[in-house]
């Protein structure tokens, strides 16, 4: 029987923002942890570009 990956997303509220932790659970031994917190970086990375004012030089 093949377990269920999951995850967690806490999201809370801080004085500059809001801050978030990520729990991932149950990911199969074929899929190297790096590649999974690559993924998560790049997914972040992506949704910071689009929610973060640029702010003029």
């Amino acid at each position: 029987m093949v377990a269920a990956v999951g995850q967690m997303v806490d999201l809370a509220a801080v004085p500059s923002g809001t801050e978030t932790t990520i729990v991932q659970a149950g990911v199969p031994e074929a899929i190297p942890r790096d590649a999974c917190r690559l993924g998560w970086q790049q997914s972040l990375a992506h949704l910071a570009r689009l929610v973060e004012p640029e702010m003029p030089d």
